[in-house]
Formats: C-alpha cells, structure tokens, sequence
C-alpha cells in the first residue's frame, strides 16, 4: 500500500495512512496485519511488526494504524515515510473481532494504545447504526497520552447503545486539568456503568501486564471465563 499521511494524536503517539483504494483489502474491525519494511541495519526486533487496524472496514480510502513511537530502527524508518512511498503488508490476521450477528452487550477493557481495535469496532457499529450494545473504558497514565476521546465521546452521544469511559491513573501528573474519572480500570468503576456485569462479553487489550491485571478483576467479579476475550500487545 502507498503512503498517506500520519498524525501526531498525543505525546509519541501517531496515525499512519495508507491508500486501500488499489486493492482488494477486506478485513473485519479488530483485526490486525504486519508490516514489514526495508531497513539496512535493524535491530534485535527486526524488520517487521503487527499494528491493528485502527480505522473502519467502512473507510475505503484507507487503512490507519496508530502506534506508539519508541527508539527502535523499525520506529525510525516509519518516521521517515514519504507520501507515495509502498509499504509491504501482511494479513488481515486474527480473531479479535466484532461479530455483528451476535447481540449480546460487549465491554471493552483498554490499557492506552490498547484503543485501536476498539476504535475500529465502535466507528463501524457506529456508521452501521448497528443496536449492538458497548461499552468501552480505556485507561491513560497522563492526559498527555490521551487521544480519540473527543471523536469518541462525540460518537457516545448520537448513539444511545455506545458508552465511553476514560479513565487517567497518574492525574497528579497531568499539566491538564482532567474533570473525568480517575484511577485504573477496577471493579467499582465497570459496575458503575454496567448493571448487570454477568450478561456482556468482556473484550481486553493492552500490554501484557495491564491485560493480566484487568483480566484479574473481572474474573474476580465472577465473570465466566468464555465471556472472556484478550489480547495482548507484545511490543511496540
């Protein structure tokens, strides 16, 4: 695919375009490809890496991946992409996916860049009009790291069946005042917007760690595990 643009969406995070109209690139919301590009010297990660598909199946123009900039060679090389430039891709991979035939409520449980395949889910539901019942709370240490919220809040209030909750755990830390919640994603705060926490599938992404920990709590809440679904982000 060639090139676009990207956008810088908070601190070290951006939005990488590519053009899909010259190819047949169908995919499901959720769902992921790899990326692999010509680096002369990479590191010990190598040359290619997985990022969801953060846009709508619904957006034909093109394909958008969101990611966290780090130091490492493939990071880099991504930085330097010039408009045209062709980028091999590899996929559409994976079963994390919103299956629309199924009604039954979803919540889903993000730990920052986590967000994307859940950006693509609500976007389609939403274009769809789809009465899926969700929910979506998404946790960011710092307000600084917080982005998508205003779409997605704008989204939440045309569509009576789409909630979304930020949540900040560092907000001592934040330059910007934050008037939303606070703390990291717990029980307390899934049940004060879910009201009965026994009926939804419960959709988790993020690093390892913060997957674990919020995979934890809702087990706890006793939750049947088949509603469970994770995934996780390995490395950025």
């Amino acid at each position: 695919l060639s090139f676009v643009k990207k956008e810088k969406v908070a601190k070290d995070t951006y939005s990488f375009y590519f053009n899909r109209t010259n190819t047949n690139l169908n995919f499901l919301p959720g769902q992921y490809i790899r990326m692999t590009l010509d680096i002369k010297n990479p590191d010990n990660r190598g040359n290619s890496r997985s990022f969801t598909i953060a846009s709508s199946p619904l957006e034909k123009q093109h394909i958008m991946i969101t990611t966290k900039i780090i130091e490492s060679s493939f990071k880099k090389r991504l930085m330097m992409f010039k408009r045209q430039e062709l980028v091999r891709f590899f996929g559409p991979i994976g079963g994390f996916v919103l299956n629309e035939e199924e009604k039954e409520k979803r919540v889903f449980l993000a730990g920052g860049i986590g967000i994307t395949p859940f950006h693509s889910m609500i976007t389609y539901a939403f274009s769809k009009n789809l009465s899926i019942p969700m929910a979506l709370f998404v946790s960011f240490s710092t307000t600084k790291e917080v982005f998508w919220h205003e779409k997605l809040q704008g989204i939440a209030r045309e569509n009576p069946y789409i909630r979304v909750i930020y949540t900040i755990s560092h907000p001592e830390e934040s330059k910007v005042q934050w008037n939303g919640e606070t703390g990291r994603i717990s029980e307390a705060l899934i049940k004060k917007y879910v009201p009965d926490i026994f009926k939804p599938q419960y959709f988790i992404v993020g690093p390892p760690a913060m997957v674990a920990a919020i995979e934890e709590v809702v087990r706890n809440m006793g939750v049947d595990s088949k509603k469970i679904f994770i995934e996780n982000f390995e490395g950025y």
